[in-house]
């Protein structure tokens, strides 16, 4: 066990504070894989900050979902005048990145030694990433890998979850840690593939290449649902793709990235005018480890492979209810039930000054935009009426969306051949639970996320109202956070 020295809060503990931080400080000292979990605004960040300052387990590094969290995490590392720097990837920091898009990590990985900006820095002062690419385009260095020695400086260093880890780490946090427990989803316009079946046809793909990437496309243009590549490329015509590809990053060019991403993806699904693709989560195996999150359901401690726990409860719950003659499980979801659901959304609104409803998917906003206020747009200030957004799309989580009332329209379920395929994936990477893991957790982590928008701050107690009848299947999951009637 490593020694300890004492660290002198920078504000005043709140109650409980000092001795949850003083056992993650015991904890991780011991090089456990902590899960550490409390409400929004109970100050995990600082007493984290502590718990590692004390255990003498700086530097470390702080992996979050976005960048832009890095800036909560450096005011308190600054409270305790710690020096912490943001590192960002490749696409934000490569001087190649607005040439290669998303295909500027396969580059990297294949032709790193013919890029003009692979030589290292002769000096690199203590500096943001932004000015690090300034600098390094005006030298000629790469400020990507450049971020490593300013890294050598830092005693917080803030990264996403994907970016290489610096060798000075000596801990590990990972922020909003219930997003492990989410595959990756990417979503692409169809008239991205388009282009890129077209930028494949210019570099000389063969006709049946071409032909059968096109059928692909057709495809999605005429059916949601399911798709699998694999139907209409064999094994020679995938092969040739990534010759192509990799020709075209050598020449600079990352318009085939989208068709990489499609065959390379776990799972497909065509919802409207996109392709999402979907990839299971690598659980991190760094030791000692921090897991941070105010949203983990019951059960999470086995799927991320943690030795310990520390949970401080929720004090005062939601109060929420189960709207049970609702569902928008297939086969079931028809012109009658989205009749139900627009009558539930008018109701709420008539008591309610401030409806946040979440759907379940986009089959089920599409039915209900005709009855709403805003759909997928942030409202004003000061905005009264009805806020629809789809329950995986860019406002269901890191957004502030103030409420009187949050509703779920529906079970956010991932499609099922989705589920099916990440299932099949996680078993094969050795996860324990893999049905559970690919279908129930997903559901209650967007749920409680999507909730969340609506509740950021401990003043802030919006109405939760369930509408599915499934949600009755999780009573025991959801009551750590809910008062459910």
């Amino acid at each position: 066990m490593r020694g300890q020295c004492r660290v002198d809060w920078p504000l005043a503990p709140r109650p409980g504070q000092k001795e949850v931080s003083e056992r993650l400080s015991e904890l991780l000292s011991s090089g456990f894989r902590v899960l550490f979990t409390a409400p929004t605004g109970w100050g995990k960040t600082l007493a984290a900050l502590v718990a590692l300052y004390s255990s003498r387990l700086l530097p470390t590094v702080w992996m979050v979902r976005s960048l832009t969290l890095g800036e909560r995490v450096g005011e308190d590392a600054a409270l305790l005048k710690l020096i912490s720097v943001t590192l960002a990837g490749r696409e934000k920091t490569c001087p190649l990145a607005e040439e290669l898009g998303e295909g500027v990590h396969d580059y990297c990985r294949y032709f790193r030694y013919e890029c003009p900006y692979n030589k290292p820095p002769l000096e690199v002062p203590l500096m943001s990433y932004e000015e690090l690419m300034r600098l390094g385009a005006r030298e000629g260095f790469c400020p990507y890998y450049a971020q490593d020695l300013v890294a050598e400086r830092a005693e917080v260093i803030v990264q996403s979850y994907y970016r290489r880890v610096p060798r000075v780490a000596r801990s590990f946090v990972v922020d909003e840690a219930h997003n492990l427990l989410m595959p990756r989803e990417a979503s692409y316009r169809i008239s991205e593939m388009v282009k890129a079946v077209d930028e494949a046809r210019r570099l000389g793909a063969s006709e049946r290449l071409v032909g059968a990437l096109s059928a692909i496309i057709k495809y999605a243009l005429i059916r949601d649902g399911p798709l699998d590549p694999k139907l209409f490329l064999d094994e020679g015509l995938e092969g040739e793709l990534r010759e192509i590809y990799l020709e075209a990053l050598r020449a600079r060019r990352g318009a085939l990235r989208p068709l990489i991403k499609l065959v390379r993806a776990e799972a497909v699904y065509v919802e409207g005018e996109r392709i999402l693709t979907y990839e299971p989560r690598r659980i991190l195996p760094f030791r000692p480890t921090l897991l941070i999150s105010a949203t983990l359901p019951e059960g999470a401690d086995k799927l991320l492979q943690v030795d310990a726990e520390v949970r401080v409860p929720w004090s005062k719950r939601l109060k929420a209810h189960v709207v049970e003659h609702l569902t928008t499980k297939y086969g079931e979801f028809d012109s009658n039930m989205a009749l139900g659901y627009k009558k539930l959304l008018l109701e709420l609104a008539k008591d309610h000054e401030r409806v946040v409803a979440f759907a379940a998917s986009s089959r089920v906003a599409r039915e209900l935009t005709g009855v709403v206020d805003y759909y997928e747009t942030r409202p004003p200030r000061e905005w009264r009426g009805i806020a629809l957004f789809r329950a995986r799309g860019r406002f269901s989580e890191g957004v502030d969306l103030p409420a009187d009332v949050a509703v779920m329209l529906g079970c956010p379920y991932l499609p099922p051949e989705v589920s099916s395929r990440l299932a099949r994936a996680y078993k094969a990477l050795g996860v324990q639970e893999p049905v559970k893991m690919a279908l129930d957790v997903p559901m209650l982590i967007t749920t409680l996320q999507c909730i969340g928008r609506a509740a950021r701050s401990p003043g802030e107690k919006p109405l939760v109202v369930l509408a599915d009848e499934r949600y009755r299947k999780y009573v025991r999951e959801l009551e750590p956070y809910l008062e459910l009637s």
